[in-house]
């Protein structure tokens, strides 16, 4: 909270009147201790007054989710000027919405002496014996019961009294005459379980900060609806619009750093093509040697910078969990960057991308078992490296014709033995062709999936969608082959190498080397020695590469979202995970998060619509492909 300090007086209160009415927001610090914040004009303030006599560490974080709120100390909160402050606010607010509530919350005194941590979160709510808001208190009630912590049930006691002060302060008695007749009080106290003696535990805080700011749009939610003219239709309504300088500086200097490489650049080898010719030549006895491009970056300097950046100046919790769980990827990607061609890469692979469970692992075992060994049926036609890029060129100027600031490169290269999207561009490897029937799926994948997310993520307010939120890999790959199926080219191959896939990094995961891999895949699936190759070098890169077992696993999990109604626009707005979709959905509703600017081109065709339908209704991913199966 930076910026100029101010003293509550009448100019600051006059300041405050103006800002109201022209529903300007507020960030006023005060002189000594606290803040006020008003995002907008809302029928609510949290309140929050700092005892004098007692240090209460934590407690006032606990507020700082919420749109509007003020922190003050005890020795302010008794004077005329902060009174004739929430007189402002109050009757300023309620004129416009026909009621106001104050809402505050305190901790509760420790009773017991010494050290010890009080872990049971307990409840104590109160409210104005001759006002209260009674038509809210039990949503209250089921709110604050909510929230879990610990593993342990919550406790929770109601006392309506008229005097309810936080800790033996002065009450805010909000029914006096200088009040509106419709201006409501609600105290909220809690054990302070997110300290032990006078030490916060950060975890804690984090934990509790996030259940708190939920449960009071809650109730502040419930109470619009009960008393006021207002009426939104989700509680997260009521979350922050504006974001701070330490939001949008955190959210900058994290993209920064993720932009700064590419994971799958650092770890696709450079001479596939004449590892395999040597591989071969070897009858299959010679472990390949692979070779990879030199590393332009220091990941210890990059993960100096990473931690440099003060994530907990964010008082959003669910901006803050979103940057937190970005930077631990971050920096495993940086730590994968640097043990790139070690026994170590393995690791940091499984802890990014993760590993292959029994479920996934039969799932991929009955998929090899059902689809049939016997070659997709393709014409001889077959597309050079220029022509796919000719093709993507065009597809891409199709989606200018949504939005013309879909601008992207696509570039022909000679240290790539595939095609791949980096950094938004589509490079297509120089030795690279396809057969007819399978382009429409490939740039499908990668250009109406990849880039089109991409395109849509650097449209959002927030950078780390476009530069890809954590854990985001499995949705966006089984969006990717999904893509393929809704263009009418999920074939049986092509399911079955994906299936192969898990099977191969299940087997590297438990100590097989590339020989008996590549031996698995041929002798007991009966691949071909390429594709057993190609699949096999895919699985080895880099040390131990665990990302392809997610495009079975990202497949199954996106149709089974789709299946149960999910919104399949929302995995457009960016480059995200399933596990995004509640933090998509919370932006969405404090207008913090944009809709898609673009749709794949695929979702205007009838084909489409017939394909999702058959999705919806189908029993497996199996019964998706008709041909090729036994």
């Amino acid at each position: 909270m930076k910026g100029p300090r101010f003293d509550i007086n009448d100019d600051l209160i006059q300041d405050v009147c103006s800002a109201l009415d022209e529903n300007k927001p507020l960030r006023l610090r005060f002189t000594g201790y606290g803040y006020l914040h008003i995002d907008r004009k809302l029928p609510f303030l949290c309140i929050y007054r700092r005892p004098q006599k007692a240090q209460d560490k934590g407690t006032n974080e606990l507020i700082l989710g919420q749109a509007n709120y003020i922190l003050v100390d005890e020795v302010r909160s008794n004077s005329p000027a902060f009174k004739k402050l929430l007189q402002c606010i109050a009757n300023k607010i309620e004129k416009a919405f026909g009621a106001f509530l104050f809402l505050e919350l305190w901790s509760l005194v420790h009773k017991q002496s010494g050290p010890k941590y009080q872990s049971t979160l307990q409840f104590q709510i109160y409210t104005d014996a001759i006002n209260p808001p009674l038509n809210i208190l039990e949503v209250t009630e089921n709110a604050l019961l909510d929230i879990e912590f610990n593993d342990a049930p919550t406790l929770l006691s109601l006392d309506y009294g008229k005097k309810s002060p936080p800790n033996k302060m002065p009450a805010l008695h909000f029914s006096m005459q200088d009040y509106p007749s419709n201006c409501y009080w609600l105290g909220v106290a809690l054990t302070p379980v997110f300290r032990q003696g006078n030490k916060t535990l950060p975890y804690e805080v984090k934990l509790l900060h996030s259940g708190m700011t939920r449960a009071l749009r809650q109730i502040c939610y419930a109470f619009t609806h009960q008393y006021t003219t207002h009426y939104p239709k989700h509680y997260h309504e009521l979350g922050k619009r504006s974001m701070t300088s330490e939001v949008l500086q955190t959210d900058k200097k994290l993209a920064e750093i993720k932009d700064r490489f590419d994971i799958l650049f650092h770890v696709t080898p450079v001479n596939v093509p004449e590892v395999w010719t040597t591989f071969r030549d070897s009858q299959f006895l010679q472990p390949p040697v692979f070779k990879y491009r030199p590393r332009p970056i220091d990941p210890d300097i990059l993960k100096r910078q990473l931690y440099a950046i003060e994530i907990e100046k964010v008082d959003d919790p669910a901006l803050t969990h979103i940057f937190q769980t970005q930077r631990q990827e971050i920096s495993r990607l940086l730590t994968m960057i640097a043990d790139r061609n070690t026994p170590n890469f393995i690791y940091g692979s499984l802890q990014v991308f993760g590993g292959v469970d029994a479920d996934l692992l039969d799932q991929a075992k009955h998929i090899l078992k059902c689809i049939s060994v016997k070659p997709f049926s393709m014409t001889n036609s077959r597309l050079s490296a220029s022509e796919i890029a000719a093709r993507a060129n065009a597809l891409i100027a199709e989606y200018q014709l949504q939005n013309t600031d879909f601008i992207y490169g696509v570039e022909i290269r000679n240290d790539l033995p595939g095609i791949m999207v980096s950094s938004g561009k589509l490079l297509i490897g120089s030795t690279v062709s396809l057969h007819q029937e399978t382009v429409d799926a490939t740039l499908a994948h990668e250009v109406s999936t990849h880039i089109l997310t991409h395109f849509n993520g650097s449209a959002q307010p927030f950078q780390q969608f476009h530069s890809g939120m954590q854990d985001y890999e499995g949705t966006q790959e089984g969006l990717a082959v999904l893509a393929e199926y809704f263009v009418g080219n999920l074939h049986p191959g092509r399911l079955r190498t994906i299936a192969a896939r898990v099977v191969a990094v299940d087997a590297m995961v438990k100590g097989a080397d590339f020989i008996q891999v590549f031996r698995l895949l041929v002798d007991e699936w009966h691949f071909s020695n390429e594709q057993a190759f190609q699949i096999t070098m895919r699985v080895f890169r880099g040390g131990g590469f665990t990302k392809d077992a997610v495009y079975l696993k990202g497949l199954l999990e996106v149709a089974g979202y789709l299946k149960n109604e999910g919104e399949i626009m929302s995995l457009f707005v960016g480059k995200i995970g399933l596990r995004h979709i509640p933090f998509v959905k919370e932006l969405r509703w404090r207008r913090l998060l944009k809709e898609a600017l673009v749709k794949p081109h695929y979702m205007h065709s009838e084909l489409y619509q017939r394909k999702i339908t058959e999705l919806k209704n189908s029993v497996s991913i199996l019964s998706l492909i008709k041909d090729g199966t036994q």
